[in-house]
């Protein structure tokens, strides 16, 4: 099924013991919760293994970056409007029960940082999350949100100003 150019399953096997655990880092921080995390990576790893014969390897990483970057921001999307629709959590979603990750956002700090990066522009919480916790550069961020790498270091720069200010626990 996969092309002369396209995506071989040792490649993408390749990618995913790679990535797994950044894009899962990030994601967790975009959507703040382990299962939706792990169902964001899980969708984008799907979505790239189905289109894995028109992907080419040089590009598979960029395109698993902006799958995880669209379905956070789409659960982020979908959760909000439950809440505001007041939606109660299904059973399972409240059975659900995260590990050390929803320890540690049980700590004030955690919870106050959670808040005000809830409270940045979604341009500027982009960057930062791809920054801090996606481990990519400047020049890559560049290149996924197809803006210049000025533009990158300026949002950091500001998203971590305006953290500080409202935190003061942002290095």
């Amino acid at each position: 099924m996969s092309g002369a150019r396209g995506l071989s399953t040792p490649q993408w096997q390749e990618l995913y013991q790679r990535l797994e655990k950044p894009l899962y880092n990030f994601a967790w921080r975009y959507v703040w919760s382990t299962p939706e995390a792990e169902d964001v990576v899980h969708d984008a790893f799907l979505q790239i293994w189905e289109r894995r014969a028109r992907i080419l390897p040089e590009t598979a990483d960029r395109y698993l970056w902006v799958a995880v970057l669209n379905l956070s921001r789409k659960r982020r999307r979908w959760a909000r409007t439950k809440q505001f629709l007041q939606i109660e959590a299904s059973p399972f979603e409240l059975a659900a029960t995260d590990s050390v990750e929803s320890e540690v956002a049980q700590g004030e700090e955690a919870r106050r940082l959670h808040v005000e990066i809830e409270r940045l522009p979604e341009a500027l919480r982009s960057v930062l999350l791809l920054a801090e916790f996606g481990e990519m550069s400047y020049e890559e961020i560049s290149q996924l949100l197809s803006i210049p790498p000025g533009t990158v270091a300026s949002r950091r720069h500001l998203a971590v100003k305006q953290l500080r200010a409202r935190t003061g626990s942002i290095r």
